[in-house]
């Protein structure tokens, strides 16, 4: 199945503290919803009117309210300038329906949208609907690998704006030209992103350019992980749990010391200790066909924690391995044992299966914030 990789990058203007462009996600298994806001000037007041704008969007589109409902409440909440007689907040929000292979954008007064089929630049088919006397524009396409959507808003187009070069701002026909060479050039999302921002931060040096965001959504096929921690209470469920790893799609993970050996005797393959891994700070790893890594437990994990939390500095290799594939899949799932380790009853020593429960519970916290869909299952 497809899922959306989400990049973005933001800059503030000079002299401000926040952004007044704003980002909110949502996402599980079947689909993700992106809305991207420009509030009315910058600083506070337009990071507090974009915030709810596209946390209102994102919200109730993820909830399935239609769109007509969702930008009739976004108008009636939000106020209009006086002055200027628009409104506070521009918005633009996507929405990806992984199963259907299916992009809905809907956009109401929002300046940038480029959407890529592999290298090639296609127009939008936008279709006018009119809302609470207002008009919002709504595009649908189907998706597949390799495509891409940026959404933009006009702190990158008016980049520039008053200089000699671009007297009325980098402008959409530029940014065009640097997003269709960026990708034909096979350049990460993340790259991208960052590479705009930077490039808007240029183009204003010496004034104070204005806030900007730009997000970039790629279509890519789902990476899995499935990490087995600790034996089941029940002996009998040993075989359960090790088919479920077993057959799991994706990449798969052994933690714990216990755990490999009673993978081993269920399937009857043997892991391969790899004795260079060994060192002070880092228990032995190891491989077995079919799998992709085994590690120690609880030392392991509380490395992996503790980087997540930025509180240590050196790492064993087990825990770098793990890090590196928790970053690397997009749907996390953890088959966790509820047995004690036999060596976890020693008064002497301090950890206990709570600590276990408590490790997995804080990363799968740290990785949900960090955009991952964390499923755990204990046995």
């Amino acid at each position: 199945m497809i899922t959306c990789e989400i990049n973005y990058a933001f800059k503030n203007k000079g002299g401000e503290w926040v952004c007044g462009d704003s980002i909110n996600i949502k996402r599980n298994e079947e689909k993700c919803v992106v809305s991207v806001s420009d509030g009315l000037g910058s600083g506070v007041k337009a990071n507090i009117l974009s915030t709810l704008t596209s946390t209102m969007s994102t919200t109730m589109v993820f909830n399935n309210v239609s769109i007509e409902e969702v930008f009739s409440s976004i108008l009636s909440t939000l106020p209009t300038c006086k002055v200027r007689r628009i409104s506070y907040s521009t918005l633009a929000t996507c929405l990806i329906d992984y199963k259907k292979k299916r992009c809905t954008i809907f956009e109401y007064e929002f300046p940038l949208i480029f959407y890529f089929k592999n290298d090639d630049l296609i127009p939008l088919k936008k279709v006018k609907k009119s809302v609470s006397n207002k008009y919002l524009y709504v595009s649908e396409m189907d998706i597949n690998v390799g495509d891409s959507i940026f959404l933009m808003t006009d702190g990158i187009s008016q980049a520039g704006m008053g200089s000699e070069k671009f007297p009325f701002g980098f402008g959409e026909e530029n940014i065009r030209f640097e997003l269709r060479n960026l990708i034909k050039n096979k350049v990460e999302h993340v790259n991208i992103v960052e590479h705009m921002i930077k490039l808007a931060k240029k183009l204003d040096k010496g004034t104070k350019g204005d806030d900007a965001l730009i997000a970039g959504l790629k279509i890519r096929e789902k990476r899995i992980l499935t990490i087995m921690v600790g034996p089941p209470e029940q002996e009998e469920k040993d075989k359960e749990v090790v088919e479920k790893l077993i057959n799991s799609k994706g990449k798969k993970v052994i933690c714990g010391g216990t755990t490999g050996q009673i993978v081993e005797r269920v399937t009857g393959k043997k892991i391969d200790i790899d004795v260079r891994s060994i060192s002070k700070i880092s228990p032995p790893v190891g491989y077995m066909e079919g799998i992709d890594l085994v590690t120690e437990g609880i030392i392991t994990l509380t490395q992996v924690f503790r980087y997540y939390e930025n509180q240590i500095e050196e790492m064993g290799v087990g825990a770098k391995k793990i890090i590196d594939l928790l970053d690397w899949a997009d749907v996390i799932n953890f088959l966790v044992g509820r047995a004690i380790n036999p060596a976890h009853q020693n008064p002497l020593f301090t950890h206990d299966i709570s600590l276990k429960f408590r490790l997995i519970h804080d990363i799968a916290k740290i990785l949900e914030e960090k955009g991952k869909i964390i499923n755990i299952e204990y046995f």
